[in-house]
């Protein structure tokens, strides 16, 4: 094909980049990218790619890997390079997560893994670490019971080869032969790291492999980025010529508790030599809200980096609200009439309203679930789905079970032919006319076949056929993990069959085009709606506030940051705990958040009595 000359290239669809967005994406050398709510990184990451490969920079045949914190990221990205670049040259472009990388490099090489630590494959996934805890319970109570349990997680997945001087470490070789040696291997996915890291380090033909495969890194959400995946990253590419854009938001920092290195920024520019970006502009949010942000900018993170609205916006569009209640009960009928009310009179559809958590969704969102469900807004908790719904294979399963009711459905015609295309590996015209009336062919037959959800996935799955999907996605070739995965959407889509017509409804509902998203403040990172609705701004919520104010700051500022035109916080007197006791609630531990929004001047507070 005919590559663009660099001074030729101009980013996709005319959009004009700011300065340091435009020197980024031709950037020839390793980049930090501060870059705040609204910036607009994915689109950043995207019109990299597409400079990359569209200008031949990433010389052909080597690839772009994109790490993403959450699968839904690196889906949402990949997409838009898809769009950007076309079939063909994003081929080139592996977008995934750590964990996703990491286990794609186990699947492939395992049997790179030195003596002792050879694995029974295919392997499980142990999702609760809790497994892990009991098997250290069991050889060694006393080791059990005086230390804690993210100390003993810690200790378990530090780095391998694992020797056995000391009592203590030749417990954790133990513990690990435990796992590895069952019928099938029994691994996290912190373990699946550890192992994919080994096998990197141990083979310098797989290492060589590895890096002359991908010659530009980018890593997204990169605040968040744990010593684990750091010392992974520097495993695989730390003394390679790739070239990395790395791009993050020190006040979107959310996930210290969970291991994020807190020096991250620091470290990579000085072992990387990167040079340091900052993006200016708040697409995002509208200007009274982006005004509200950089207050708390200043005022409560203690930060610089200010940002800038766009022009789109009138100056005084945005509004902000602290809404007062004296219980759960006067709290869940006024978010429901206010909702009702947006979704009515302001024609904003249900998806496009967030009501976000701190945590525990159950004890704080619980009650508003059932009532919105009960009174016609229909109203769903996205956690358990968020992950499933952003798997590639998956809606293409369900972009296929739309056509059979809807066979015009435009944007899922055009999804569901791109996923053939990309796992066919055909590029020719006449060769895609010739997918697409064998894809039209078999919606046709399927139309008329009455299958149950199962049935129908297997069929759709068949249709694709399982040798393509193992060799276009590489965490497929563990069939457990397929199987699993297929599961989970049969299940899902079986129950949503319940409370439907048919099947077609199902998956309507399972993708909640019409519900509320319900979610924490950690599954919203990365996602924007028109109107947030944070419940809970309280002590009880922020319990670790004395312990972690930083971070519990920042938590705010992401859920703050998610809104484009309106943010509404909620707080309750008294709220039930998750035993159904009623407490009182107070704000003297985050009593700076609430001064700091009365101090900005542009939060209407309003204690809520009807």
């Amino acid at each position: 094909m005919r590559y663009r000359k660099i001074e030729e290239w101009i980013p996709s669809d005319n959009l004009q980049l700011e300065d340091n967005a435009l020197n980024t994406v031709k950037s020839d050398y390793n980049t930090l990218v501060i870059a705040g709510p609204g910036a607009g990184k994915t689109e950043l990451l995207a019109q990299r790619a597409s400079f990359l490969l569209e200008t031949n920079s990433c010389i052909y045949p080597r690839k772009i890997l994109a790490i993403s914190f959450k699968r839904d990221a690196a889906y949402n990205l990949k997409n838009r390079v898809d769009k950007r670049c076309g079939e063909k040259l994003s081929k080139r472009f592996d977008s995934l997560t750590f964990d996703a990388f990491s286990k794609v490099i186990l699947d492939q090489f395992y049997r790179g893994l030195p003596k002792g630590y050879k694995i029974n494959y295919p392997y499980d996934v142990i999702l609760d670490e809790k497994e892990i805890l009991e098997i250290y319970k069991a050889i060694d109570i006393q080791f059990h019971n005086t230390h804690d349990r993210n100390k003993i997680l810690e200790f378990h997945n530090s780095a391998l080869l694992v020797n056995n001087d000391g009592k203590q470490k030749k417990m954790r070789v133990q513990v690990w032969q435990k796992l590895l040696e069952s019928k099938s291997s029994k691994l996290s996915f912190k373990m699946i790291m550890r192992l994919s890291q080994l096998i990197i380090v141990s083979n310098p033909k797989i290492m060589d492999f590895l890096q002359e495969t991908y010659s530009h890194i980018f890593l997204d959400e990169f605040q968040d980025t744990t010593f684990l995946q750091f010392e992974f990253l520097n495993s695989c590419f730390g003394n390679s010529n790739a070239i990395f854009t790395a791009v993050g938001d020190d006040k979107q920092r959310i996930m210290l508790w969970a291991g994020a290195k807190p020096d991250i920024f620091d470290t990579y520019i000085k072992n990387y030599k990167a040079k340091d970006l900052i993006l200016e502009m708040n697409f995002r949010s509208a200007p009274r809200l982006v005004e509200l942000q950089n207050h708390l900018i200043s005022k409560l993170l203690n930060k610089s980096d200010l940002v800038k609205s766009s022009d789109k916006w009138n100056k005084e569009e945005g509004e902000a609200f602290v809404w007062v209640y004296d219980n759960q009960q006067k709290e869940t009928e006024h978010l429901f009439k206010e909702v009702k009310r947006w979704i009515e009179n302001e024609d904003i559809t249900p998806r496009d309203i967030c009501i976000l958590v701190k945590q525990q969704l159950g004890v704080y969102a619980g009650e508003i679930i059932d009532f919105f469900n009960q009174n016609g807004i229909k109203a769903r908790d996205e956690n358990q789905l968020q992950d499933l719904l952003s798997d590639d294979l998956i809606v293409f399963v369900l972009n296929t079970i739309t056509l059979l009711s809807d066979t015009k459905s435009l944007d899922e015609k055009t999804q569901a032919i791109n996923f053939l295309i990309n796992t066919s590996s055909v590029y020719e015209d006449d060769e895609i006319m010739k997918l697409e009336n064998k894809f039209n062919k078999f919606i046709r037959q399927l139309i008329n076949k009455d299958l149950d959800p199962k049935e129908l996935v297997n069929e759709i799955i068949k249709f694709v056929s399982i040798d393509r999907i193992k060799a276009n996605f590489p965490n497929y070739r563990n069939p457990k993990f397929l199987k699993d995965m297929l599961n989970k959407l049969s299940e899902s889509l079986g129950k949503y069959k319940e409370e439907s017509e048919n099947v077609y409804e199902a998956v309507q509902k399972l993708l909640g085009k019409d519900s509320v998203p319900i979610m924490t403040i950690h599954k919203s990172k990365g996602l924007e709606y028109n109107s947030i609705i944070f419940v809970g701004l309280e002590d009880g919520a922020f319990w670790s506030f004395e312990k972690q104010p930083d971070e519990d700051k920042c938590a705010f500022f992401v859920a703050l940051s998610r809104a484009k035109e309106r943010v509404a916080f909620t707080y309750s007197k008294t709220r039930k705990d998750k035993w159904d006791n009623l407490r009182n609630q107070d704000f003297k531990k985050i009593r700076v958040i609430f001064d700091e929004l009365q101090n900005s001047g542009l939060v209407e507070f309003k204690h809520i009595v009807d």
